[in-house]
């Protein structure tokens, strides 16, 4: 991994610590923040491992991205959840941030934390 690989490895993880100190608020302000901090660490997670198998992504579509990885044959490892949840990972980049009536829940805010945090620390397998 290169010096710049790890700084963005440190982007995520700090996404995952913001998400991970808020997701459970019962300020909604706060929670929407870790939805959308828990959508980055997923995005950046997967435009890492892209990278390190030497695809550049763009973009915040997390189903594109995915399948931007399938199409070039990357086995990044992609975990089934965040296959099955692609768009409504993708719909917290923007309405979580813009749109305080926006409802997610705490118990899917922690599950693609806790997806991301596994997942982050899992090798490339090709």
């Amino acid at each position: 991994m290169t010096k710049e690989q790890k700084l963005y490895k440190a982007l995520i993880k700090a996404d995952l610590k913001i998400a991970s100190d808020n997701y459970a608020s019962d300020d909604k302000a706060l929670r929407l923040q870790a939805a959308y901090h828990a959508q980055q660490a997923i995005e950046k997670n997967i435009k890492l491992k892209a990278e390190i198998c030497g695809l550049d992504l763009w973009g915040h579509e997390i189903d594109v991205l995915v399948k931007k990885c399938d199409d070039a044959n990357l086995n990044i490892g992609i975990p089934q959840i965040i296959r099955e949840k692609a768009d409504m990972y993708t719909h917290w980049e923007a309405e979580c941030r813009y749109y305080p009536i926006k409802v997610v829940r705490k118990d899917s805010i922690k599950k693609a934390i806790d997806t991301a945090e596994e997942w982050l620390e899992e090798g490339i397998t090709s």
